[in-house]
């Protein structure tokens, strides 16, 4: 003789057929609106991957822009990009893509690029550009930003801007460029007369100097100033 079923054993099959009854019910009553639904969220998820594919293009087709203004890998200075080339591949990059963190970095590479031809107003220009678009500074480049900024003020012999420059540059991130910083508030403040500041901060980059020449330029400076 078979076991007597439970109540909740014989109810049970009644309960799931119940819910799924229930549920195609809800489905054909509401055929528009679930069509509808599965529409939206399909046409989402295509949109999504659509704007990830542009984005990947976007930053892509930027690298290998800015790529194309770097010195040719091989070695061979013949080979290599001239300034106006540069200049004029970075400018093109900042224009196609300007949203890209390779225009963010071909705003530096412009500033170093006029720097080094003497056009010192535009290259202020562009390594201001650079240092209000760039929040972070994981890799130190803000701080050869403001640093390069100070050297620009200071070819100008705008005391008072490179001394601005440079103490703003050594309260960023200057892991690793500690003395250079430090040297460079201490110039400044020597090109001031300020003897007691300079020597106060020549002392502390000293103290942060590794390589052994500097170590003997900054003592020398020291004793001058002492």
């Amino acid at each position: 003789m078979s076991a007597k079923m439970s109540k909740k054993e014989l109810e049970s099959p009644d309960v799931f057929q119940s819910s799924l009854e229930r549920f195609s019910d809800y489905i054909r009553e509401n055929k528009t609106r679930s069509v509808t639904i599965l529409t939206a969220f399909v046409l989402a998820m295509l949109i999504a991957f659509g704007i990830y594919l542009y984005w990947n293009n976007y930053q892509a087709s930027a690298i290998a822009l800015y790529a194309r203004a770097q010195d040719d890998l091989s070695g061979k200075k013949e080979l290599s990009p001239s300034a106006e080339q540069k200049i004029k591949i970075f400018k093109e990059l900042i224009e196609k893509y300007p949203h890209s963190w390779s225009a963010r970095m071909a705003r530096y590479r412009l500033g170093n690029a006029y720097f080094d031809l003497g056009q010192v107003e535009l290259a202020i220009d562009y390594y201001k550009d650079f240092v209000s678009s760039s929040s972070s500074d994981n890799a130190g480049v803000r701080f050869l930003a403001l640093t390069s900024l100070g050297y620009c003020y200071e070819k100008k012999k705008d005391w008072k801007n490179a001394l601005a420059y440079f103490e703003e540059a050594q309260k960023s991130n200057s892991t690793g460029f500690e003395s250079i910083a430090l040297r460079n508030i201490a110039r400044i403040y020597e090109e001031q007369n300020d003897k007691k500041k300079a020597l106060e901060y020549y002392q502390n980059a000293l103290e942060k100097t590794t390589d052994p020449a500097m170590t003997i330029f900054i003592k020398r400076k020291i004793s001058v100033l002492s």
